[in-house]
């Protein structure tokens, strides 16, 4: 059995981002972020607080209004952040990733 993610970090969205949690019998919303201009964001959930126990897949989508994009999602553990950076993506959906974890 995998380690269980205790918190799911965002300190970086430009322009937005949804974090969904997938399971087969459950979806759910768990963060939609939106910041621009290179500010600093600052959002934090504990997976537990919010979902039942269980193997999930948790799906990460950035989209860009235009102009440069980033994004940068941590999850404790297992390790380095998720990231995507990009000085002239275009507009739209522009970074998605796909991470298994377990609640």
């Amino acid at each position: 059995m995998a380690a269980p993610t205790t918190k799911i970090t965002v300190t970086a969205t430009d322009n937005e981002l949804y974090i969904i949690a997938v399971q087969w019998t459950l979806s759910a919303e768990i963060g939609h972020i939106v910041s621009g201009n290179n500010n600093p964001v600052s959002y934090s959930v504990v997976p537990q607080s919010v979902l039942p126990k269980g193997d999930y897949t948790l799906v990460l989508v950035g989209i860009n209004w235009g102009g440069p994009a980033a994004f940068t999602v941590t999850l404790t553990p297992p390790g380095p952040p998720l990231t995507y950076s990009n000085p002239n993506p275009g507009i739209g959906d522009v970074w998605r990733a796909a991470v298994p974890i377990t609640v």
